[in-house]
């Protein structure tokens, strides 16, 4: 398994929800939120918190989902 290839992933899915958060979260925010460009600024620890999550949570769902299949394809020839 490259494991290098799934961090990289990650990686990319984090830079890619970043983008997402910056420019369309703070749309959304904006709605949620009532305050201006200062207050909302507190809510910047918890976008970053959400990036480096996803980068996390898709890491991992490779990782597990090409370990299921190494055990499927054991399993598959002892038969």
């Amino acid at each position: 398994m490259d494991y290098l290839k799934i961090i990289f992933y990650g990686v990319i899915s984090s830079v890619m929800f970043m983008f997402l958060t910056l420019y369309f979260g703070s749309w959304i925010g904006m709605f949620i939120f009532v305050g201006d460009e200062y207050e909302m600024s507190y809510h910047m620890f918890t976008r970053m918190g959400l990036i480096v999550l996803s980068g996390i949570v898709i890491t991992c769902t490779i990782i597990i989902v090409k370990k299921i299949d190494e055990v499927k394809e054991f399993l598959k020839n002892q038969k």
